[in-house]
């Protein structure tokens, strides 16, 4: 941990669990509590484990500080999480939805009645109201105010009150078509460090907000949905094309909802997000309270682990690259599948805007080689890619047990991270649900 801290090549966000359990064991747990054994531990009481472990995670959400909770662990113990307050200005872990293959499947998670709202094809903006301005973070907790300085100013001039945390989305607008454009058509703002207002202008983006965390001193985590949505509708002063509140109905029967999905697809977005009422916001979780619906359920967020150099006219790059997902069972990286379509040979004049060739996936995926044998390459996990697939088959050729069946290149995630990949048991599901449809 310490050699890997210092080299910059220690993965935060694969580790956690590690640290996590760690602290619980120095602070929170006897060694008869935990159970240790040669191979492993075997905790006396489960469930008494689990729930520790619960609340030190929580509480490592909350404040996205492991100094702060280690802290609190050792001086008050469990009593010491309760002091663990989150602040504008330092982000927190976003609250995460589940997929549903239909509405019933939505309802069942959900309730009824639930919120249905606009799922759009942008990137997750959590953005805080500070005494020294706005600052804005992607979900990868990555300050990126620098780089819209148009969200800091329709925040600034648009939202009520000094200090605030509000949960958003940034979605590109094409001003000519009156339609909301694909991520991969804007996510180059995430990354762009120049020519700040070119972009600005060539690429904008509305804020549509849907949720709120903190207020001038106030908390919201705890309160229901159904509350927090009432309260920051009243913060904010929309503005057509800069600044909205995500559209949204109550529905508790599958024709209303669908009436407002449809809806929603017409205006060129994802799909819809289905809201239990009464939830809390429950940060860095995937919860099953809040789920998202969607035409197709075949694409997944996967890291690129490994790549192979080409051949012939192919010579020269990397073409073929090997992804992974997370285990959490094992909590470990495991592979499953392998892609090479969907990626240009190169640019065309006519590439889509979002697109990338095999030359610019070589440059972005060359610093993070780090050994090569023979033609593959193993690559240090950093880079998370949109793949889709046709189905999900079982196979011993993968780490994981299963392979993406006819997998293709979609896009690059540069808002999210290794936190943010699919999981094991998400592959599972789907796999099991794919089965329930055959």
């Amino acid at each position: 941990y310490v050699v890997r801290s210092v080299i910059g090549d220690l993965r935060v966000g694969v580790a956690e669990g590690t640290l996590r359990d760690a602290i619980a064991w120095a602070y929170l747990l006897s060694e008869e509590e935990v159970g240790f054994a040669e191979d492993g531990i075997s905790p006396a009481d489960r469930e008494q484990y689990n729930q520790v472990l619960l609340q030190t995670q929580a509480a490592l959400d909350r404040s996205n500080d492991f100094a702060v909770v280690a802290k609190a662990a050792k001086e008050k113990g469990i009593r010491g999480f309760a002091d663990i307050r989150i602040l504008p200005g330092k982000p927190l872990k976003v609250m995460l939805a589940q997929k549903v293959a239909d509405f019933q499947e939505g309802f069942a998670r959900a309730g009824k009645p639930c919120a249905v709202e606009y799922k759009y094809d942008g990137f997750r903006m959590q953005c805080h109201g500070t005494k020294d301005g706005v600052r804005l973070f992607t979900r990868r907790l990555e300050e990126v105010t620098d780089q819209f300085p148009d969200v800091v100013k329709v925040l600034t001039e648009r939202v009520k009150g000094d200090e605030f945390i509000i949960d958003a989305e940034a979605v590109g607008y094409d001003l000519r078509t009156k339609k909301y454009r694909p991520f991969q058509d804007i996510s180059q703002r995430i990354r762009r460090k120049y020519d700040i207002r070119i972009l600005e202008e060539k690429l904008p983006v509305v804020l549509a907000v849907f949720d709120v965390l903190y207020y001038e001193g106030e908390e919201f985590l705890d309160k229901p949905f159904a509350e927090r949505r009432k309260f920051v509708a009243g913060m904010v002063d929309a503005v057509p094309q800069r600044i909205v509140l995500v559209p949204q109905v109550v529905a508790e029967d599958v024709s209303t909802a669908e009436a407002f999905y449809k809806e929603s697809l017409e205006k060129g977005n994802e799909g819809v997000m289905l809201k239990k009422l009464d939830a809390v916001y429950q940060p860095g979780s995937r919860v099953g309270t809040m789920v998202k619906l969607k035409p197709t359920l075949d694409t997944f967020d996967v890291t690129i682990v490994g790549a192979e150099w080409g051949t012939g006219k192919r010579s020269g790059w990397l073409t073929s690259y090997t992804v992974a997902c997370w285990d959490d069972h094992q909590e470990e990286l495991v592979a499953i599948g392998r892609f090479g379509t969907g990626i240009k040979e190169k640019a065309d004049g006519k590439t889509e805007e979002g697109t990338i060739t095999f030359a610019e996936m070589t440059e972005r995926l060359r610093p993070l080689i780090q050994r090569t044998e023979g033609r593959d390459v193993v690559v240090k996990p950093d880079i998370i890619v949109e793949v889709r697939f046709e189905e999900i088959q079982k196979s011993p050729s993968y780490s994981s047990g299963f392979a993406l069946r006819f997998p293709r290149f979609v896009r690059i995630r540069d808002d999210r991270g290794l936190d943010d990949m699919a999981s094991l048991s998400m592959v599972e599901a789907a796999y099991e649900r794919q089965r329930g449809r055959n």
